[in-house]
C-alpha cells in the first residue's frame, strides 16, 4: 500500500483524541538528517522510492521511529551505529530513500507511532499492529 506521509491525519485516533495534522518535513540526505532535525520530540519514517525518470512514482515505508530528541534518535540511526540488523543493512546499500520526520508533542509520541506503524506496516519495525482505517 503506498501512502503520501503529508497527507496523513490523525484526527480521531487510537485513544479517540484529536489533534491537528503533523507538519511533516522531508529530506532525501538519510546520513545528515540528524543536524537538521530538530532537538524536539517527533516521530519519523524512511521510505524507500521507486522512480520513473528521476520522479518519485511509489513509497516502500521500511521504517517508523519516535524520539524525545528526533536529531539524537536520528544521529543513532547512522550505520555504524544501528542496533537493528535489517535496518542497517537498507541504511549500507545504495538507493533513493526520503526520510519524513514531524514534531509530535512528547505526550502523543506513543500514539502517533502506532498509528503510523499499524497503517504503514513498515517492514524493519520489530513491533507490529493490526491495520486500523485512518479517518481523513
Amino acid at each position: 500500500m503506498t501512502l503520501t506521509v503529508h497527507q496523513w491525519q490523525a484526527d480521531g485516533m487510537s485513544l479517540g483524541g484529536s489533534f491537528n495534522e503533523l507538519a511533516w518535513h522531508g529530506t532525501g540526505s538519510i546520513a545528515l538528517a540528524h543536524t537538521i532535525a530538530p532537538d524536539r520530540p517527533g516521530v519519523y519514517v524512511y521510505a524507500e522510492l521507486g522512480k520513473l525518470h528521476g520522479l518519485a512514482v511509489a513509497q516502500d515505508w521500511v521504517y517508523v521511529g519516535q524520539g524525545q530528541s528526533l536529531s539524537a534518535r536520528l544521529s543513532r540511526h547512522q550505520p555504524h551505529l544501528e542496533s537493528n540488523r535489517l535496518l542497517r543493512d537498507w541504511l549500507h546499500r545504495p538507493g533513493d530513500r526520503q526520510l519524513y520526520y514531524a514534531e509530535v508533542e512528547l505526550a502523543m509520541l506513543d500514539t502517533v507511532e502506532r498509528d503510523l506503524i499499524s497503517h504503514l506496516q513498515p517492514r524493519f519495525n520489530r513491533q507490529r499492529y493490526p491495520q486500523h482505517i485512518l479517518s481523513t
